[in-house]
């Protein structure tokens, strides 16, 4: 017969037995292949290509994103002013600042967006000077950087552009609608909580 003493360290064994059964165990699903003697495990590394360098950087990866989406179809729909608007919005929310609003010359409703290189970044894409400041513009049919324009007026936002143009930019309850059916179809998610709705 054991004795107490005896009884208790056959307990302990059995303890310790068990967690070391759930350690192999738990080891056997995790198991991943060692090196071989000499060999250096191989460790993921993240270029510096995939990470945004500068603020324009971000716009452009954000700006093919949608090209790669379809945004063209959803750009023809809404027509120029509204897409201007609707890209407006969601690079501010992307960017954490206003672009500008630029109207063409002499269509004045052949607008762009301009980001000014000081708030960009300096990078490789076009730049274009607009009333003495450097700015990259973009298309938002395309959508994308340009390296010409024929610009005329330039504005803080489409909120605030000239008279008799603002309803050209205003969104509709149809304009929202056209938006909500392209994100959920393209699996696209647009900042634009803010639009001016009829």
């Amino acid at each position: 017969m054991a004795t107490e003493n005896q009884k208790h360290l056959i307990f302990k064994g059995a303890i310790v037995l068990f967690l070391f059964m759930i350690v192999l165990i738990v080891g056997c699903l995790q198991e991943k292949p060692v090196p071989e003697q000499g060999q250096t495990p191989t460790i993921p590394k993240i270029t510096e290509t995939a990470l945004p360098k500068t603020t324009m950087d971000k716009v452009s990866n954000e700006l093919s994103m949608l090209n790669s989406k379809g945004w063209s179809t959803l750009a023809s729909d809404l027509g120029r002013p509204r897409t201007t608007t609707l890209l407006w919005y969601h690079l501010k929310k992307l960017i954490g600042f206003e672009p500008k609003v630029v109207f063409g010359n002499s269509d004045k409703l052949n607008t762009a967006l301009a980001i000014p290189v000081k708030m960009g970044g300096d990078s490789t894409y076009s730049k274009i000077k607009i009333k003495g400041a450097d700015y990259y513009v973009i298309d938002p049919m395309i959508p994308g950087i340009v390296s010409a324009f024929d610009y005329g007026y330039i504005y803080d936002d489409p909120g605030s552009v000239m008279p008799g143009f603002f309803n050209s930019f205003r969104f509709n309850t149809d304009d929202v609608t056209l938006v909500e059916i392209w994100m959920s179809e393209n699996g696209v998610s647009l900042s634009y909580t803010d639009f001016p709705v009829n």
